[in-house]
C-alpha cells in the first residue's frame, strides 16, 4: 500500500476530532440560551441521519446479519444517546474544562476494554501514548478545570462524565471490527438512528416543540453545523478511520478534540487560554505520532 494511502485514515481521524472540537463551542453557545440537552441531541443526530441517507440510496450495499444490526444499534445508543445525555447533564454540575480532562481518558479506556474483549492488543507503547495525550489535555486546560471556585458540590458531574467516557470507549472498542468489509455509511446510519430514537423520550419530556420554537437564528446555524460537519461528516470520517485502523490507533486522536475546543473557544467566545496551552497541544499530538510511528517506518 502506498504511503499516501496509509496516511488517509489518520488524516480523516484528525479532521474528525477538529470538527468535533468546534462542536463543543456550538453546544456551549446553544446551551446558554436553552438548557435542553436531550432536545439538542435529538435534533443533531436526527438531522445528521437525514443528511447521510442520500449517500446510502445511491450506492449498493449488503445488509449485515440481524445480530450485527442489533449490536451496532446498541453501540449507537451508547455513543449517540447516553453519551450525549451524560455529558450535557454533567456540564450542569462541573466546568466544561474539567469534563474535557475526563474526556481525555477515552484512549486509555478504549485500549483496556478492547484488550479485555480480545479486540486489540495492549502494550507499553500504546499506554505511554495514551497517558501522554491525557497529560497534554490536563496541561492545556487543567488550569481552568481545577481553579478555585470551579469545584462542584459533589461528585455527580464527574461520575456522569466518566460514564459518558465509558460509553464512548466501548463504542470505539467494538465498532472497529463490526465495520470491517461493510458500508461505513450504513453502519453509521444504523447507530445514529438508534441513538436518536433512544434519546427521543428525554427530548419529549423537555418539551421538544417548545425548545425548537425557542431557538433563534444563531442557534439554528450552530445546529446545522452540529448536524452536518460535526456529526454526519465527522462521524463518518471517524468510523471510516475505525474501519481502517485498530481501536487504539483511532481512539488516540480523541484527546485532541477538547484542546481544539479550547482554541476555538478562545477565538470565537473570547475565552482564556492557559499559558501552557501549546505544551499541552504538543503532548496530545505526540500521542498519535508515537503510537503509529513504528507502523510508518
Amino acid at each position: 500500500m502506498r504511503p499516501a494511502t496509509l496516511l488517509l485514515p489518520h488524516m480523516a481521524l484528525l479532521l474528525a476530532v477538529i470538527l468535533l472540537g468546534l462542536s463543543f463551542v456550538g453546544i456551549r453557545a446553544i446551551m446558554m440560551d436553552q438548557e435542553a440537552p436531550a432536545s439538542l441531541g435529538f435534533l443533531r443526530y436526527g438531522i445528521a441521519t437525514l443528511v447521510l441517507l442520500p449517500f446510502l440510496l445511491h450506492r449498493r450495499f449488503i445488509m449485515p446479519p440481524l445480530h450485527i444490526v442489533i449490536v451496532i444499534a446498541a453501540l449507537g445508543v451508547l455513543q449517540f444517546g447516553l453519551f450525549h445525555l451524560f455529558v450535557n447533564t454533567a456540564l450542569e454540575e462541573i466546568p466544561a474544562s474539567r469534563g474535557a480532562v475526563i474526556f481525555a481518558l477515552i484512549p486509555i479506556l478504549t485500549m483496556l476494554i478492547a484488550a479485555m474483549a480480545g479486540r486489540d492488543t495492549l502494550n507499553t507503547i500504546k499506554l505511554f501514548a495514551a497517558i501522554l495525550s491525557f497529560i497534554g489535555v490536563a496541561v492545556a486546560i487543567g488550569e481552568k478545570a481545577f481553579t478555585e471556585g470551579s469545584a462542584s458540590t459533589g461528585w455527580t458531574g464527574e461520575l456522569l462524565f466518566f460514564m459518558a467516557v465509558c460509553c464512548g470507549a466501548t463504542y470505539n472498542a467494538f465498532a472497529s471490527r463490526l465495520m470491517q468489509n461493510r458500508s461505513v455509511v450504513l453502519m453509521t446510519i444504523i447507530g445514529m438512528s438508534a441513538g436518536t430514537m433512544a434519546i427521543f423520550p428525554f427530548a419529549f419530556g423537555e418539551g421538544l416543540g417548545g425548545v425548537i420554537r425557542g431557538y433563534n437564528t444563531e442557534d439554528w446555524l450552530w445546529i446545522l453545523y452540529l448536524a452536518g460537519p460535526a456529526a454526519a461528516f465527522s462521524l463518518f470520517l471517524f468510523n471510516w478511520g475505525l474501519q481502517q485502523l485498530s481501536p487504539s490507533q483511532a481512539a488516540i486522536y480523541v484527546p485532541i478534540a477538547p484542546i481544539m475546543a479550547a482554541a476555538f473557544g478562545a477565538l470565537i467566545l473570547d475565552e482564556h487560554l492557559s499559558s501552557l496551552f501549546l505544551l499541552g497541544l504538543a503532548c496530545a499530538v505526540s500521542g498519535p505520532i508515537i503510537l503509529n510511528w513504528r507502523r510508518a517506518v
